[in-house]
């Protein structure tokens, strides 16, 4: 179990740089410029009932961010998890270092700021990442007019206190219906090394009638453990589902798949950014099919789908159990490997420029 401080989230600003607008995730895999420089801009903050204006210097902003690790007092500390900063309203913001009265974090957006307050969450045994989020990123979207980002944020909330009741430390990326691009998302896990990194998602695209469920679970390619987690995964969870009579859809190479980029490196930034944390993106079911979206608007259902992927997870923390469902992946194109973008995004409003 981590061990964490608590203290007030109080706005302590000392430096903000502003989002690029770029896609943080694509530009590693697609773009050869891997910084970008932010221009020095002006920025009037409320802290503690006073209002403070400081000059923002040029910041250049690493497209990967840099293995910093320190203590509970910002002291270094080699080979140890660096952290992750709490809000009360559900942000979460990877530590950057320590500083004098507080830390500097990569604020949800993609910025640097020191700021003051806040929890500290040191490490953590599963990392919980309800995919997409915000105004602008809502997902698929089901014939009933469901949002993926809504479904994906009730299972894993759900799942983050089924995973607690089992003893375990657990870590969301979003507590609520926020923005937050991919790199922020993996450099969570990155920064409390959690033995499990787990991307919910529902499904949307062309599919054809299949008798069992599209279920996919991506794993990192040359990571076997990862591998081992999506057939558990793509086991209890089929099995979960295996009770239900409903008319499915699936793709020909629906299972326990990877996927690869132009450069040989996994598709998705979740993936792919984790670098040696265990991480499965799961594609529960399709909301773009209508009996799928009905079915998972059951409450039921969604326990359901908890109480497997739960029962998964402590399958791959307490056995060596391989699962099944494993497929040779067909080709899927390239494109982009999904939502790095910072437009839409909205940090605190402490943060804000």
């Amino acid at each position: 179990m981590s061990r964490r401080c608590r203290a007030g989230w109080l706005a302590a600003l000392l430096v903000v740089s502003a989002c690029s607008g770029e896609d943080l995730d694509a530009r590693v895999v697609e773009a050869p410029v891997s910084t970008s420089t932010v221009a020095p801009t002006t920025t009037t903050v409320a802290v503690a009932s006073t209002t403070t204006s400081s000059t923002v210097a040029p910041t250049t902003i690493p497209a990967v961010l840099p293995e910093l690790v320190f203590d509970e007092q910002g002291s270094p500390v080699n080979g140890q998890a660096r952290g992750v900063l709490v809000s009360d309203d559900g942000w979460v913001a990877p530590i950057l270092s320590g500083v004098v009265g507080g830390h500097r974090i990569w604020t949800p957006c993609g910025a640097q700021a020191d700021v003051a307050g806040g929890e500290v969450v040191w490490s953590a045994d599963v990392v919980v990442d309800p995919g997409h989020g915000g105004r602008v990123e809502t997902g698929a979207v089901g014939a009933s007019g469901m949002r993926e980002a809504d479904l994906n944020l009730a299972v894993a909330l759900q799942l983050a206190d089924a995973l607690r009741g089992e003893g375990l430390e657990v870590v969301l990326t979003r507590a609520d219906d926020l923005r937050v691009p991919i790199v922020t998302r993996a450099e969570i896990a990155r920064a409390v090394q959690p033995q499990v990194f787990l991307s919910l998602h529902f499904n949307a695209g062309p599919a054809v009638a299949s008798p069992v469920p599209g279920t996919e679970m991506f794993y990192q390619y040359d990571n076997p453990e990862s591998r081992r987690l999506g057939g558990l995964l793509y086991e209890e969870v089929t099995g979960a589902l295996s009770g239900y009579d409903t008319p499915w859809v699936a793709l020909s190479d629906s299972g326990v798949i990877y996927r690869l980029n132009r450069d040989g490196e996994d598709y998705y930034g979740v993936l792919r950014r984790t670098g040696d944390v265990v991480s499965v993106l799961v594609e529960y079911l399709y909301l773009s099919n209508p009996s799928e979206d009905r079915l998972v608007a059951d409450p039921e259902v969604q326990q359901r789908l908890v109480d497997a992927t739960t029962d998964a997870v402590m399958r791959f923390l307490e056995s060596d159990d391989a699962g099944f469902g494993f497929r040779e992946p067909m080709f899927r194109g390239y494109g982009s490997s999904g939502t790095g973008r910072t437009t839409g995004c909205d940090d605190p409003a402490f943060l804000a420029p």
